[in-house]
């Protein structure tokens, strides 16, 4: 008598959906699955919000590493800061929208890093180094929480599939 998991009815689910045609088993990160969906939805603003307020603290502090570089950075700031009060309140699944600021603060750090990026040996402080490399942080971050989004590794709320927190 073949065992079947508990919870799964074959005839309505396809449990062979993410395993590959030769293989046994579905790739290892399909195993992992993580279902705090305010939890997350809470954790990917706070992301957002933490690279607008970097980006916000670089153009306060006059950062320019290239031309246009402070407009640059307070355009990431505004955009951040719109999408984490957008978040808040919208009960819609936006989370490919957060890619617009992570993406623009990863091209702001990558066209710094061929100006005058602010790093020590270039004659800034700690601090202005350190909010700069956040800055680089925080968009890696949100694109690695985008990510495990889409691969169905975290579940952010709207969607609970079936579960709360």
């Amino acid at each position: 008598m073949a065992s079947t998991p508990v919870g799964v009815d074959n005839n309505i689910h396809d449990v062979k959906l993410h395993i590959k045609k030769g293989r046994k088993r579905a790739p290892f990160f399909r195993y992992i699955r993580i279902n705090l969906p305010r939890t997350t939805k809470a954790i990917a603003l706070l992301v957002i919000a933490a690279l607008g307020a970097c980006s916000l603290a670089l153009a306060l502090d006059g950062i320019s590493p290239f031309i246009g570089g402070t407009i640059a950075l307070y355009v990431i700031a505004t955009v951040s800061f719109g999408f984490c009060v957008v978040g808040a309140f919208v009960h819609k699944d936006i989370w490919g929208i957060g890619m617009v600021p992570a993406l623009m603060a990863l091209v702001f750090y990558i066209a710094s890093l061929f100006g005058t990026a602010p790093f020590v040996w270039n004659g800034y402080g700690i601090f202005t180094a350190a909010t700069f490399n956040s800055l680089l942080f925080a968009a890696i971050a949100y694109l690695v929480i985008r990510w495990a989004l889409s691969y169905g590794m975290l579940v952010a709320y709207p969607d609970d599939q079936g579960f709360d927190d």
